[in-house]
């Protein structure tokens, strides 16, 4: 089986061209950071749901616990993101 050579130099030009480091990291980077923003909003909505939960087994007027937990979970959540994207640098 033989495998076919480009033809021309600017095709084995194209071919012999990789990545550079910093487009690597710009990748990765991006693909952490959309990683991030889903886990921001799975962690507000988990500690919401856990809030209303509580609400509703209290059986309260004002769903008090809902709001704190829904506060709660996406001050943390919100700082986990500041500092992974400090880590990451520019």
């Amino acid at each position: 089986m033989t495998t076919k050579e480009p033809e021309s130099n600017s095709e084995r030009s194209d071919l012999s061209k990789s990545e550079s480091p910093t487009e690597k990291k710009a990748n990765r980077n991006w693909v952490r950071f959309a990683g991030m923003g889903i886990e921001l909003a799975g962690t507000t909505l988990l500690f919401t749901a856990v809030g209303y939960w509580i609400d509703d087994w209290r059986d309260a007027d004002r769903p008090f616990v809902t709001a704190g937990a829904m506060l709660v979970g996406f001050s943390l959540a919100m700082t986990r993101f500041i500092i992974v994207a400090v880590k990451a640098g520019p």
